[in-house]
Formats: structure tokens, C-alpha cells, sequence
């Protein structure tokens, strides 16, 4: 458990390390905003395409004789995992990204926050950036479960160390995604710092539930990991892609995808077999 927690925690406070740039710049541009945003994209979409669903699949198997009932745990776990998201993504009040380029180029007025009376682009920016702040920590739930869930049992193991190497990546994007609208918004450093890192913490609080949800029922482990990968595709079709592709960059966000998911197949090679 100890070991989860600590490498949960890494990996959630891998979204400061993202924040370090608007330290010291005010803003990104639009082009490379959407190619890292492909890039983690790419990432999550094989970890839950190389990683999680070929082990949730694996378990469907029992001396290689199909086994039904696992299948359907993994066919009902993949499709709950969307619904979660889908439904949180309604539920919650936040904001999505795509607003993120009309604040940092400073739209006009008739912007999609005009009726917040924000007195400035700037403050239009802060409200904005606040609001990713929601999302994005939406967002670490289902990456935080799965990689409970991969360090759930020893068998598992380079299946969690795959999903700390793509979600940690994926948090430094998403930590500059989330930077960059405060920072213009006019937080100061310390307080920009501190409430990126803070969305981290749903990190080790969703892995430990995906941990001890797998270790104290072993024969779900298939709907666990296939409602993870579940969360996570939906999470990637449903957002993070679009969003890198609706700026005029699709070419360099694609070559983002395209990268993200090669780092991925490298970084499954050399951990090795779940």
C-alpha cells in the first residue's frame, strides 16, 4: 500500500513540474500548446489500448479456455468506465480546455465568459484557468485508479510501472495547460504553483481506492482494469483530442498522438511482460 501511495504521489506531483515554465513566462504558443496536448494523448490512449485492456483480456482466459463470465466483467467494465466519465463530465461544473486559445490571445469581448462581466481579458483568463483547474482534477481519477489497480498484485507490476511512465507524463502537460491561463490571469508564483500541484493529490486518493478495490476483490480485476481503460478512452476521445486538433494544428497534434504512443510501446518493451 505504502509503495502505491509514494509512487501515486510522484506521479501527481509530476503536474507542478509543468507549472515551472509560467514561473518565468507568461504564456505558450497555440502550436506547441496543441502538440504537447496530442502528445498526451497519445500516451494515455496506449496505456489503456497496450496496457490495461490487453491485461483485462488476459483475464478472460483460464488455462487459454474462454472464460464468459470474465468476459462480460470486461466488456461491463469498459463501458461503465465511459459512463463514469460521461456522467462526471456533466454533473460537475467545469470547464473544458477549448477555451484555453481565445483567452490567451485576447478575444473580444463577446467571448464565450462575456456574460461573467469580467473587467479584463485578464480576469476573463483567471476565471478560465480556474475552471481547467476543475477539469483537469476530474481528470486525475481515472488515471489515479489505474494505476492502483496495476500495482494492485505482483502479476501486475510492469502494468503499473507503464501507467506511472504515461500518467506522469501526462500530468506535466496537463500542469502547463493549466498554468498558462493563470499566469496570465495574474496569479503570483507561489500561489500558480501551489494550486497546480494541488490537483495532483486526487492522484494517490483514486489509486488507493483502485488498489484496494482489486486486492480486496482479485476475481474483478478484469471490470477493474477494463473500467480503467474505459475511463481513460473516453477521457482522450472525448476532450484531449479534440482540443489538440480545433486550433488549425491538427498535423502537429497528430505527430503528438503519433509520438506519445511510440514512447509508450518503447516504454512497455522495456518493462516487460505484465
Amino acid at each position: 500500500m505504502f509503495q502505491v501511495l509514494l509512487v501515486a504521489t510522484l506521479t501527481g506531483g509530476a503536474t507542478a513540474v509543468g507549472a515551472f515554465p509560467f514561473l518565468m513566462v507568461r504564456e505558450i504558443g497555440r502550436s506547441t500548446y496543441d502538440t504537447l496536448l496530442g502528445f498526451g494523448a497519445g500516451l494515455m490512449l496506449a496505456a489503456a489500448t497496450l496496457g490495461l485492456l490487453p491485461a483485462a483480456l488476459r483475464e478472460t482466459h483460464d488455462h487459454d479456455v474462454l472464460r464468459p463470465d470474465r468476459l462480460a466483467l470486461v466488456i461491463v467494465g469498459f463501458v461503465l468506465g465511459a459512463l463514469i466519465l460521461f456522467f462526471l463530465d456533466r454533473l460537475i461544473p467545469h470547464q473544458h480546455a477549448g477555451g484555453h486559445h481565445h483567452h490567451m490571445h485576447e478575444a473580444p469581448e463577446s467571448d464565450e465568459h462575456s456574460d461573467c462581466n469580467h473587467r479584463s481579458v485578464d480576469e476573463r483568463a483567471r476565471h478560465h484557468g480556474l475552471l481547467i483547474l476543475g477539469a483537469m482534477s476530474l481528470h486525475r481519477l481515472p488515471e489515479g485508479f489505474a494505476i492502483g489497480a496495476g500495482f494492485a498484485t505482483a502479476e501486475y507490476r510492469a502494468l503499473g510501472i507503464l501507467l506511472t511512465v504515461a500518467t506522469a507524463l501526462q500530468n506535466a502537460i496537463e500542469g502547463a495547460i493549466m498554468a498558462a491561463p493563470l499566469k496570465k490571469g495574474g496569479f503570483s508564483a507561489g500561489r500558480l504553483f501551489v494550486s497546480v500541484a494541488a490537483t495532483g493529490l486526487a492522484i494517490p486518493v483514486a489509486a488507493v481506492c483502485g488498489y484496494l478495490f482489486s486486492q480486496q476483490i482479485p476475481t474483478a480485476m478484469p471490470l477493474t482494469l477494463a473500467l480503467a481503460a474505459g475511463a481513460l478512452i473516453y477521457l482522450t476521445c472525448s476532450e484531449i483530442i479534440p482540443e489538440s486538433h480545433s486550433h488549425g494544428h491538427e498535423r502537429r497534434a497528430t505527430v503528438g498522438v503519433l509520438s506519445g504512443f511510440l514512447l509508450i510501446i518503447i516504454v512497455k518493451t522495456l518493462v516487460g511482460r505484465d
